[in-house]
């Protein structure tokens, strides 16, 4: 999922846990994959840029994370589900 990650701009797994929200629903873990005979359901924990639409970024993340899964595993996708767990402005960004 990683790799799945890393062609997209200013989107990645939660590294740090914020210290709010309450420690992030109790320290969730930024990838979590079930199976099921339905196939496999996804969940991540993401931190995004300032800036972007959080919408479209989470489209983007879906999409490339059911076809990296499916291309990997040969197995259907049920589901990418997404958490934003974290906003951080980059000053480099905002010029």
């Amino acid at each position: 999922m990683v790799h799945a990650l890393s062609g997209l701009q200013g989107v990645r797994l939660l590294e740090a846990p914020p210290r709010s929200l309450g420690e992030v629903f109790r320290r969730m873990k930024p990838v979590k994959v079930e199976r099921s005979p339905e196939g496999l359901s996804v969940e991540l924990v993401l931190s995004v840029d300032y800036g972007l639409s959080i919408p479209e970024v989470a489209r983007e993340v879906q999409k490339a994370v059911a076809e990296s899964l499916f291309l990997a595993t040969g197995e259907k996708v049920r589901a990418v589900n997404l958490t934003v767990a974290q906003v951080v402005y980059r000053p480099e960004n905002h010029a």
